[in-house]
């Protein structure tokens, strides 16, 4: 993928990261017409693939953390309502591939959530929790620091 010159990758940054229309990016990138550069920006192929790819990271990154967090406090609350607490649930075991059309479980794991019961809830919390638990990995921070590509 072609390198992107300062401006582009400053509005680049406001426009994916911070969420801003393409002419406020363009302003705070220091282009003279904003309003111009914006819309050729944005309609230009590489600029497309390149916005394409950072909400990809975006969304695999920083969104997808804060999604799982909320969906734990939502399982977790004393006060959210059982309703909530059901639908969350439900989003995780969705997520996982433990529950719908893409499941790859049998028996008891590919009933309803509301037809389970507590012990078959159970099971299927047990089997997520030892996923996770097989899925994570020591991360060396100095390894990470020579992989991290540089604009």
């Amino acid at each position: 993928m072609a390198t992107l010159t300062p401006k582009q990758s400053t509005f680049l940054q406001h426009h994916v990261r911070h969420g801003m229309n393409p002419t406020a990016s363009a302003r705070l990138a220091g282009y003279a017409d904003p309003k111009q550069s914006a819309f050729n920006l944005v309609h230009s192929p590489a600029m497309i693939a390149r916005i394409r790819l950072e909400r990809e990271k975006l969304f695999h990154t920083d969104l997808a953390t804060i999604a799982t967090d909320t969906l734990k406090q939502v399982m977790e609350s004393e006060e959210a309502p059982a309703s909530a607490k059901v639908s969350a649930c439900r989003t995780v075991l969705e997520v996982c591939n433990l529950l719908g059309k893409h499941s790859q479980t049998t028996g008891a794991n590919s009933k309803d959530l509301s037809s389970m019961t507590p012990e078959e809830l159970e099971s299927v919390i047990n089997s997520l929790e030892s996923s996770k638990a097989s899925m994570a990995k020591v991360i060396n921070e100095e390894e990470q620091t020579t992989d991290i590509v540089k604009d």
